[in-house]
């Protein structure tokens, strides 16, 4: 059952994870402490597989001797068990446990765990599935070692925490997609907004609170938080995150839109020479 305590951890975690500071070099490791805060665990594997090039990019929150040998090793065995093929539809694309499908001792005897989490020294294994928009399978591992499994509670967390790790990884491929291609300054928003709107929705995208953008702009916070409602009731969305990426798709719309330009009709007569 998840506490009250519980929705406040995973609130003050979710406003971690959304940091201005948020890019796409930086995800795995924003989610690391992320997962780490809702539930305990010795160690998370980030793991990034790309189907057609048949590779798989992984990094971990706890570097261990032998930690390369065992990726390896559940590389070498991932596709032969349901629980750990990178099927987004196993479990209903909910985060799931291996003691969802093995007894401790059945998963003990598989190759899977001698070649990879013996060595890894985890005996305990979760899954989380991120949504992606590129083709490739995005999970998140998450291992314990000892007696301890995974609880109901935990199962909830990880629930709650899932569509989280999707907004993450979305928010920083546009902040990185506009740090490459765009630059965004208020004069970006001149167009459709006021200045001092304009001036608000640029700040937004760079991640900063009402608090912030008070301070920045020398405006009183009910002033701030009177704008952002006006552009949240313009643009129509529903929360702070939605707003953020809807401006940093209006501002890659309008650098690419360029100068309206407005066509008549007009008669060339050629000059004789």
């Amino acid at each position: 059952m998840v506490t009250a305590a519980d929705l406040q951890t995973l609130n003050d975690a979710t406003l971690a994870l959304y940091a201005p500071e948020l890019r796409l070099s930086g995800y795995p490791q924003a989610a690391f402490t992320f997962l780490s805060s809702l539930i305990g665990v010795e160690q998370i594997n980030y793991a990034n597989l790309d189907p057609k090039a048949g590779s798989m990019d992984m990094a971990t929150s706890f570097m261990t001797p032998d930690w390369a040998k065992g990726v390896e090793g559940f590389g070498r065995h991932m596709a032969k068990y349901e629980m750990s093929n990178f099927d987004p539809a196993v479990n209903g694309g909910k985060p799931f446990f291996f003691s969802d499908f093995l007894t401790q001792r059945q998963f003990r005897d598989l190759d899977l765990y001698t070649e990879s989490f013996r060595i890894l020294g985890m005996d305990h294994h979760g899954a989380v599935h991120v949504p992606t928009h590129d083709g490739k399978c995005l999970w998140f591992g998450l291992e314990r070692a000892g007696p301890r499994e995974y609880s109901e509670r935990d199962r909830l967390m990880l629930t709650l925490a899932q569509p989280h790790l999707a907004n993450a990884l979305k928010l920083a491929t546009v902040r990185q997609k506009m740090r490459d291609e765009l630059q965004i300054t208020p004069e970006t928003f001149a167009t459709v907004h006021s200045p001092r709107e304009a001036e608000i929705a640029y700040w937004l995208t760079e991640g900063k609170s009402n608090i912030e953008i008070s301070l920045l702009m020398n405006l009183h916070l009910q002033t701030i938080k009177g704008h952002v409602t006006s552009l949240f009731n313009k643009t129509g969305c529903g929360n702070r995150l939605a707003l953020t990426l809807h401006l940093i798709e209006l501002a890659r719309k309008l650098s690419e839109s360029g100068p309206e330009i407005h066509v008549v009709a007009a008669q060339h007569t050629p000059q004789v020479g």
